[in-house]
């Protein structure tokens, strides 16, 4: 029932109090999270970039079309995903993965053949595609542990990628951004956050099947 009320006393924080900011242990909290997110195969085809910079974050307010939440935030957390999917990156969790459960590469190999296929199948938009879904998830889990922990933030797809890129040197990294994610503490200004929350009825929403 806990998480229940932090999801219910979640908003997207618009207006954010810039004088206060996330302790670098909660930030690690939240990233943990993040990193520990479910995704398709573990793969992980993703990153999260951390702009804590108070400047950088001003200079992209214009590529987010002016939304002045990415400045005044604590930090703004950039879900970026790879640019070079393939065989390569299920081998990098193979490695990880062996390294981790002490493992000999060939117990893994029957797993790494099925990824193959599996990246085989899609073409290289199908993959940017699923990779993106694997950073929502992730996005997902930030924003769920973020309420829990009294933190606000606002997922933003309203924002120019491929200005990103270029302003946080992505490209060299072979990452392009997908989704933001302002974190930070709501403003006594933010009037959205004492809303009621408007969501479809549970008749209207959950469909059952028997």
């Amino acid at each position: 029932m806990k998480a229940l009320e932090s999801l219910k006393w979640r908003a997207s924080v618009r207006k954010f109090d810039n004088s206060l900011k996330v302790s670098d242990k909660d930030l690690e909290t939240l990233l943990e999270a993040g990193n520990l997110a479910a995704t398709s195969g573990g793969l992980q085809p993703f990153k999260i970039v951390v702009v804590s910079n108070n400047e950088l974050k001003k200079q992209l307010v214009p590529m987010s079309y002016n939304q002045e939440q990415v400045a005044t935030a604590s930090h703004l957390l950039v879900f970026a995903t790879e640019t070079a999917l393939g065989k390569n990156t299920v081998d990098a969790y193979v490695d990880r993965a062996a390294e981790v459960r002490g493992l000999e590469h060939s117990a893994l190999e029957g797993y790494k053949n099925s990824m193959y296929g599996y990246m085989d199948m899609m073409d290289e938009n199908q993959q940017q595609a699923w990779a993106r879904n694997q950073a929502y998830i992730s996005l997902g889990t930030v924003m769920t542990i973020a309420a829990d922990m009294k933190i606000d933030s606002c997922a933003m797809e309203g924002f120019e990628p491929l200005k990103y890129q270029e302003a946080l040197n992505l490209k060299s990294k072979n990452l392009m951004p997908v989704v933001i994610l302002p974190i930070g503490y709501r403003s006594e200004e933010e009037v959205m956050a004492d809303a009621p929350k408007v969501r479809k009825t549970t008749e209207n929403f959950i469909v059952e099947i028997n």
